[in-house]
């Protein structure tokens, strides 16, 4: 067994040692050539805001389509103020349909989506995992990936004369709030007689 394995070592070492004759017969440019065109040249790298690294190419942003122009219509623009004294800003983005959210030193762009709640979300393009959530009454912004509010409770003026108006900032009719006394009660087609 043992010298099974040693011829099998003296070969392996033979065929290294004949490659490398044959590469020093190769006249010295072509071996550079050679050693050129087998490296990778490095792609230059950005960070996102979560720390993920990202090619730093520009963002090219599909086509609005007419879901997501709604959507945009129904986005509040504007400043916010946030809790514990932060505030933010939405504007539109060049690219029709398309917002930017700016919060800090960071500006995301973000596309609008309506909800199946009337909610707006807007969603972070490319590999971003920024959302912002947007009902009646106020606003977040959120990490997707980490699973927590970055910030809450963020209203603009529109937002603010919706929770000054309402009795019930929630947005829930609770008992006693609807008047019902106008309403006559029909029978249900579907109660057998």
């Amino acid at each position: 067994m043992r010298a099974l394995l040693s011829f099998a070592s003296v070969c392996l070492c033979l065929s290294g040692a004949t490659q490398l004759a044959h590469a020093s017969d190769q006249p010295a440019q072509v071996r550079k050539a050679a050693a050129a065109s087998t490296k990778h040249k490095p792609v230059k790298v950005a960070r996102t805001d979560t720390g993920q690294t990202a090619p730093a190419a520009p963002l090219v942003l599909d086509a609005a389509n007419p879901e997501q122009m709604l959507a945009a219509a129904a986005t509040y623009m504007g400043a916010y103020d946030c809790e514990f004294k932060q505030a933010l800003s939405i504007t539109k983005h060049p690219t029709e349909g398309y917002v930017i959210v700016t919060f800090g030193s960071h500006a995301y762009t973000m596309k609008p989506v309506r909800s199946s709640t009337g909610a707006v979300r807007l969603e972070e393009v490319g590999n971003g995992s920024m959302l912002m959530v947007q009902i009646p009454t106020k606003s977040m912004l959120m990490d997707t990936v980490r699973g927590r509010r970055i910030v809450d409770s963020c209203v603009n003026e529109i937002q603010a004369k919706e929770v000054d108006t309402d009795p019930n900032a929630l947005g829930m009719n609770l008992p006693g709030q609807v008047n019902t006394s106008d309403l006559t009660v029909t029978q249900s087609p579907t109660v057998r007689r």
